[in-house]
This record gives C-alpha cells, sequence and structure tokens, in this order.
C-alpha cells in the first residue's frame, strides 16, 4: 500500500532532523514489510487485507480530542510501523549526541514541528545583539550581571581559565535567550485561573495540579475533580516550548563542544567555588574537590570531583524560572535525590543536566531522571558505567505534555524503574530512552507495581510504552497515549518486565523499543515485546543478534511476541540470528478483538518451544494457540462486526525447529504441525483469520 501523504511528510520531518552520521548499528533495510512479502501472506490466507485501519473504523472505539495525528496516520497502514519504528531509532541513534535534535525528534512524533535548522551564531559570536563579538568573556559577565543589578563583581570568575569563564557565560545566555519563548508557551492569567494558583505556589503544589489526572483516583479508578488541568492540556502551545527548548539545549552543547576542544580542557585542579544571585536565580561554581549539593540553583556547573547530590536538583520552578540547567564536568558522581522532581525534569518549563565522564549513579524516587510535565527534560551521560534507578514512577525518560530525553552515550549501564519509566510517552509527550554502546539492563521491578487483574503481577508500561489515561471507568475523562521510545545500538542486552513493556502501546498510545545489535534476553509476560491494547500501536524490532524471549520464565503467561487486542497493531520482528523462543497461548502473531498482529523472524535457525502448551479444539479464548492465530467471539451487533482482525506469524530463513508439547499435539487446532517450507491457517470466522508461513530462504554470499 503507499504512503498516505501525511505519513510521508511525517519521514520527511523524522529524516530532516537527523544530521548526516555514521550509524553505530545500521538497520536492515528489508525488515520494511514489502509488497512481494505482504503478497506471500495474502496468498497463503486466501483473502486480500490491507494490514491497517481507517479512520472511520477507528472512530468508532469513541473520539478522544488528544489522538497525535501520526497515530491516525499509522493506523491506516500498520505496514508502515516497522518503517516509523526503523526511522525513529535511526534518528535517536544517530543523533545521541544532539540535545536539540532528539528534542526535535521527539516534539515531532507528536505533531510539533519547530526550531528545524535552528540557525545558531558560529562559536566566536556570543550570538546575542546586545553583546558585540569584540568583547571578552570578562566583560559579558561584567554586562551580565549590572543588568541583574548585582553589586559584587565576583573576584572568583576573574581566576577562572579562559574556557571555563567562557562555558558559563555561554549558559547564561542560552537560559536568557530561551526564556521569552518557553514563558510563551503558557498563559500565566490562564494557569493560575485554571488552577488557583500563582507564581509563588510551591514546586509541589504545581505537581500535585500537573499530575492529578494521572495520580488522582476513586475506588481505584482514575477520577479527579481539578477539572482545571484538562484545560490547561488544550492552553498549552507546544510549539513555542518545543522551540525555547532546543534553543536551549543548543546552547549547551555548543557551550560544553566547545569547552571540551580548548586546548586549556584538562582536568582542572585547585579550583574553587563561587555562587551569584541573580534575577534569572542562583548560578553556583562549584570547585574542583568533591562536594556535597544539596540546595537547588538554576545553573550548576561542577569543575570535577567525585560528587554527592541531594535533594532537587535541575528542575525549574513554575512561573519563576523558565529554565535549570546542570553540568557536571568530571568525577564519579552520585546523584541521590530521594525526592520527587529531580535530576532534569522540566515542570513548566525546561530542564537539562550533562554530565561529562565517569561512572555515575542517578537515583530519583518520582519524576525525573529526563522527565517532563509540561515541558521538556534532557538528561546526557557522556562516558562510563552508570546506573539509572526510579523507585516509583515517571522516570528515566517520561513526558505528559512536552519531550523527555535521557542519552547515554556509553558504557555498560542499568536501567531500574517501578512502573511509567525508561522511555514513557504518556498524553502530548513523547519519551526517547538512546543507549548508544555497552552491554545493558533494563529492568521493571517484580514488585513495582503488582495489579490483581494481572495476577498480582507488575504493570510496568515501560521500556518504550505509549500509554494512555483510561477513565471510562472512573470520570470519564479519557485520554489518549503519546509515544515512547527505547533505542538500544549495539551490546549483549537484558531486559525484564514482567507485563505491559518492551514496544508496547495502551490507549492511543505508541511505543517502539528496537535494539540493534547484541545477544539479547528478553524476559517479560503480558502485552510485551511489541504488544497493544485499545486502539493502541506496539513495536518491537530486535535487529541482528542471537536473541532469546521468555526462554525460562515460567511466569509468562500469554499476550506477547506480536499481539495485539482491541482495536490495536501489535508488531515483533527479529532480523538475525539463531533465536530461541518459548510461546504460550495468545502469543507470537496472535490478534484479538479486530486487531492486527504480527510476529516475523526475518532469518536464522530459530527455535520455538511450545513445551507447555495446552490447547484445546474449542474456539474459546483461552484455546488461542501461537504462531499466526486470532480469537473467535459470536457477533457484536455494533461497528465491530465490520472489523476484521489478522493474526500473521512469518519466519523467512534458516533451518527451524519447532518443539511442541507430545501430550497435546493432536489437540493444536492447526492443520498440521509448523514445520520448515510450510503454511497453516487458523480461521475461526471470515473476520477471525490466522495465517503462518515458513520459507526456507538460504542466502548466497552475495546477500541474495
Amino acid at each position: 500500500m503507499p504512503l498516505t501523504a501525511a505519513f510521508c511528510l511525517l519521514l520527511l520531518l523524522l529524516f530532516s532532523i537527523a544530521e548526516p552520521a555514521n550509524s553505530q548499528a545500521p538497520r536492515r533495510e528489508e525488515l520494511a514489510i514489502s509488497d512481494s512479502l505482504w503478497g506471500v501472506i495474502t496468498t497463503a490466507a486466501g483473502h486480500q487485507k490491507m494490514f491497517g485501519f481507517s479512520e472511520d473504523e477507528m472512530r468508532g472505539y469513541g473520539p478522544d480530542e488528544f489522538v497525535l495525528r501520526s497515530v491516525w496516520t499509522l493506523f491506516r497502514n500498520g505496514r508502515s510501523v516497522p518503517r516509523f519504528s526503523g526511522t525513529l531509532s535511526k534518528n535517536m541513534i544517530e543523533n545521541h549526541k544532539d540535545a536539540a535534535s532528539l528534542l526535535r525528534t521527539a516534539y515531532g512524533v507528536t505533531d510539533i514541528s519547530a526550531a528545524r535548522m535552528l540557525p545558531m551564531a558560529p562559536a566566536e559570536s556570543w550570538g546575542d545583539a546586545e553583546f558585540p563579538d569584540s568583547l571578552s568573556a570578562v566583560a559579558v559577565w561584567r554586562k551580565l550581571l549590572e543588568q541583574d543589578g548585582v553589586v559584587s563583581i565576583t573576584p572568583m570568575f576573574f581566576q577562572y581559565p579562559p574556557h571555563l569563564q567562557k562555558l558559563i557565560v555561554r549558559l547564561l545566555l542560552g537560559i536568557r535567550q530561551s526564556q521569552p519563548w518557553i514563558d510563551q508557551s503558557f498563559n500565566r492569567q490562564q494557569f493560575f485561573q485554571y488552577s488557583g494558583l500563582d507564581s509563588a505556589a510551591s514546586l509541589d503544589d504545581w505537581y500535585t495540579f500537573a499530575a492529578a489526572p494521572w495520580n488522582e483516583e476513586r475506588l481505584g479508578q482514575s477520577a479527579t475533580l481539578r477539572s482545571g488541568a484538562f484545560q490547561a492540556l488544550r492552553a498549552t502551545d507546544r510549539r513555542y516550548l518545543a522551540f525555547g527548548s532546543a534553543l536551549l539545549a543548543t546552547h549547551v552543547s555548543n557551550a560544553i563542544a566547545e569547552f571540551r576542544s580548548s586546548d586549556s580542557a584538562q582536568p582542572m585542579q585547585a579550583m574553587y567555588g563561587m555562587e551569584v544571585a541573580t534575577t534569572l536565580g542562583t548560578i553556583r561554581i562549584l570547585g574542583s574537590n568533591p562536594d556535597t549539593v544539596s540546595t537547588p540553583a538554576v545553573l550548576t556547573i561542577d569543575c570535577g570531583g567525585n560528587d554527592l547530590y541531594r535533594g532537587r536538583q535541575a528542575v525549574n520552578i513554575p512561573f519563576r524560572e523558565t529554565a535549570s540547567v546542570l553540568i557536571d564536568l568530571a568525577g564519579n558522581d552520585v546523584y541521590d535525590s530521594d525526592t520527587t522532581l529531580s535530576l532534569a525534569c522540566g515542570m513548566f518549563g525546561a530542564a537539562m543536566l550533562v554530565d561529562v565522564a565517569g561512572n555515575d549513579h542517578y537515583r530519583v524516587r518520582e519524576s525525573g531522571i529526563g522527565c517532563a510535565w509540561y515541558g521538556s527534560g534532557v538528561l546526557m551521560d557522556m562516558a562510563g558505567n552508570d546506573r539509572y534507578v526510579t523507585d516509583r514512577a515517571w522516570g528515566e525518560a517520561a513526558a505528559h505534555i512536552g519531550a523527555a530525553v535521557l542519552s547515554d552515550w556509553g558504557g555498560d549501564d542499568e536501567y531500574v524503574c517501578a512502573q511509567q519509566s525508561q522511555g514513557m510517552g504518556a498524553t502530548l509527550g513523547a519519551a526517547l530512552l538512546v543507549d548508544a554502546a555497552g552491554n545493558d539492563r533494563y529492568i521493571a521491578r517484580d514488585d513495582g507495581n503488582p495489579t490483581p487483574i494481572y495476577l498480582n503481577q507488575s504493570v510496568a508500561m515501560a521500556q518504550g510504552c505509549g500509554y494512555g489515561r483510561r477513565a471510562d471507568l472512573g470520570d470519564g475523562h479519557s485520554l489518549a497515549g503519546g509515544v515512547g521510545a527505547l533505542a538500544d545500538a549495539d551490546g549483549d542486552d537484558y531486559y525484564s518486565a514482567p507485563v505491559w513493556a518492551q514496544g508496547c502501546g495502551y490507549w492511543w498510545g505508541v511505543g517502539i523499543c528496537e535494539d540493534r545489535r547484541g545477544n539479547d534476553t528478553w524476559r517479560s509476560g503480558k502485552y510485551s515485546i511489541g504488544a497493544a491494547a485499545h486502539f493502541a500501536i506496539g513495536c518491537k524490532v530486535d535487529a541482528e543478534g542471537n536473541d532469546t524471549y521468555a526462554v525460562g520464565y515460567t511466569d509468562a503467561v500469554n499476550q506477547y511476541l506480536g499481539h495485539a487486542r482491541d482495536g490495536s497493531i501489535g508488531i515483533a520482528i527479529d532480523g538475525s540470528g539463531d533465536d530461541k523462543y518459548h510461546l504460550k497461548t495468545h502469543c507470537g502473531g496472535t490478534a484479538d478483538l479486530g486487531s492486527l498482529a504480527l510476529l516475523w523472524d526475518a532469518d536464522g535457525n530459530d527455535l520455538y518451544i511450545m513445551d507447555t502448551l495446552k490447547v484445546a479444539t474449542t474456539d474459546s479464548w483461552s484455546d488461542t494457540p501461537p504462531l499466526g492465530a486470532t480469537s473467535g467471539y459470536p457477533p457484536f451487533y455494533n461497528f465491530r462486526d465490520d472489523i476484521q482482525s489478522y493474526g500473521v506469524f512469518l519466519d523467512t530463513g534458516g533451518k527451524d525447529v519447532y518443539q511442541l508439547n507430545e501430550a497435546n499435539r493432536n489437540s493444536i487446532p492447526w492443520k498440521r504441525k509448523p514445520a520448515d517450507n510450510s503454511r497453516w491457517l487458523f480461521t475461526r470466522s471470515p473476520r477471525e483469520r490466522g495465517i503462518g508461513v515458513d520459507m526456507e530462504i538460504r542466502k548466497t554470499s552475495a546477500g541474495k
């Protein structure tokens, strides 16, 4: 099917924001579902079906004013989902060092195009009409302080080496230039009216207001009486927010790059700190010795040492500070924020944290480590073996109304959370977690969010999750999800989450999880590894390596590895390698209740283990086998009867083994046991079709 004009524009946006670079781990282009491959599927099915849904079909599930245009477009042609996923992850990986590009990508997938090809002043210019290029850093510093009415000349500044002086001044200018644009994102009087707060309100008060739709409940269901929170969603100008955030990120990136390229950019020793109060807020310079920092500042620069940061750091105070920036230049640092809202958390503004070197440990109780609430939050760690911990929720790239970015440039890292983290995009939000290299561990804790409806397993909503607010059982104010993405470029990685993770979509959200290279282990259960439910889209792609899926994980139940339910699209693709799959019912390319699902293993000698599979020959929901199948339903006598389910399994290369439980082989309702070069159908009704295709394709040395 041809791409729609809207999707072409979206792809153009995504490609245009990526600057030319050599990806560390290129993704095979043939991981798109080509016309010829789709022809194989439809021939096997004996039925032509576009792998997608029209907007009219999707509107049957109910209106939601916050559904993203990009989501509508993806639903029209599900075959475009892997292309979208590949383009998004490509931009994330190739631009992992460019904070502004990552922000443009995040806002771009939420329908906001701003700051494209942002023109910036050359390195020899201050980029501000008030400050002639001929001025030294000392002169600019003096003038900035004079404008703020600061009497002290801060003599310590003049003792700093020139490249540190320039770093301080450039960061201040970046905060200053972004301020009017971020301010313009929020009409103060409107937001004061909606919230009942004002500029003197505390950060906690604003957080309570912003998070109310996702935090407050009645009898276990989403419900809040803070109706102004829903009005605030409509009143936020995300275009100005995107522009101001990208402007700040560009200044920060350029300032650090200039500092690091300086001839005198050696480890600084015997440096002393200073603190200055300005109208922008407190400016804090920390020396080269180990420091313990417990109070926030608008701008913090640390010159070295193994530092300990406590409390709230790199978070702006709404309607008093538009931005907050923390730069740590060296040392093995501990960011132990035993609080909410810290470590690159943008609250009605923008916040950035950049750690240049060292093995670092980041911890936040809730909402931090790259988090957005009506704002932009960016954390970049440029080197080292690092650990990221979110005790509760909304960390490690989590966004509500805005953009959140966590970029780790290298090292063997560990990411740990309870729930709704590690690339989780909620309403009008996009969250990007990108790790460029190293053997990494992504863990959503087994005890993070146990829920009775899921057999007391923990509901993660993590590791590339688009998450919407379901309130049809609560106050009725359901809110469509955003876009959540996790991209890992290289390394032998470990992914673990009990329920809802690893490229999952919920309630109009889109979740993407891509791993480009390495021998990876995927441990998860329901609604994971390319799964979606309730008019959502989930996609997981592992491009290269010998990978294992749920092998040895006895708590895996069903509904994973390319599964979709209730008007959704779920896709799981493995590009190459000798892989092992542990399958149960409702997984491996199974569709349920008017959905489209695909599991595709493109190449390699694979093992499909079904040793615990017990399926009867009835048509009940629990009797849905893996590997190309659908659930069956009696007529609904409404729009659902016109929506088709398509469950597809593809294996297009290699010698494969299908290990089936001997005791149940005769009861499996396939026409025959899957094998190399075989095709099978699983049809429960004209609108519910399952298709399995195994194509043993041997490639020559030329790759054909």
